[in-house]
């Protein structure tokens, strides 16, 4: 019985696994990153949009700061500092969409395949979001030189 309940487990755990990685067909991978590219765009605008909001709040603020110089260069700093943010949304987001793409294109090989193609989606990933964060940081320590 022992020896049945182990083997019905191993079983279990190659079928389990086996899906996971399956082939998709041709049709279906193209529905599947078709619907990811659509959702991708859909965040990169949403996220492009909101940092043209960002950014025209940060002009507001520059205009309503006083004629005091301090004023005007806090505003400025502050519009530099929300900008890089709301930039750096916009790029991860980008980078989220492209991620899911690729993904969506990897269901498309041999199941011995798609781990690789999985592993390199995964590292243009990383890499764009180190992109991001290092433009994100130069930019927000332009605004903090600013500051002194």
């Amino acid at each position: 019985m022992k020896n049945l309940t182990r083997t019905l487990l191993a079983l279990s755990c190659a079928l389990a696994l086996s899906a996971c990685n399956k082939q998709e067909t041709p049709a279906e991978v193209q529905s599947d990153v078709n619907e990811a590219q659509v959702e991708a765009q859909a965040d990169v605008t949403e996220a492009a949009s909101d940092a043209i909001g960002t950014a025209a709040e940060g002009s507001q603020d520059i205009a309503d700061a006083s004629g005091d110089r301090s004023d005007v260069n806090d505003a400025a700093t502050g519009a530099m500092e929300d900008n890089a943010a709301a930039r750096y949304d916009v790029e991860i987001a980008k980078a989220d969409g492209e991620l899911k793409v690729a993904k969506e294109k990897c269901d498309a090989l041999a199941s011995n395949m798609q781990d690789a193609c999985d592993k390199t989606a995964d590292a243009a990933y990383e890499t764009a979001k180190a992109a991001a964060v290092t433009q994100r940081d130069a930019k927000e320590a332009s605004a903090d030189s600013m500051k002194k």
